[in-house]
């Protein structure tokens, strides 16, 4: 395994369940992606494969950022609960 797809590996383990099988048709591209600027050797890849590639990453990168993210509360119920807070000094009891 070559430098790049070990990274790209090391980054999806990292990530661990936060990702689903949506994520499944990025993580192939980079894994895909990477193999082929590892191929490329010394010479190094080609503008567009290293351009494709550093799109890809960036995608993975937020992606897997977003994985690592708690969820948050939306809709009505959270905005009404952040009011009732505010008016009172309170939290949601435990």
């Amino acid at each position: 395994m070559g430098i790049h797809l070990t990274a790209v590996e090391a980054a999806v383990e990292a990530a661990g369940p936060g990702l689903t099988d949506k994520d499944a048709p990025l993580l192939e591209l980079a894994r895909s992606l990477a193999r082929q600027v590892d191929a490329a050797g010394p010479s190094g890849a080609g503008t567009r494969l290293t351009s494709s590639y550093v799109t890809v990453i960036r995608a993975l990168t937020a992606r897997l950022a977003a994985a690592e993210e708690p969820p948050q509360a939306t809709g009505n119920l959270a905005r009404l609960r952040a009011e009732a807070q505010r008016r009172t000094g309170s939290r949601k009891p435990a």
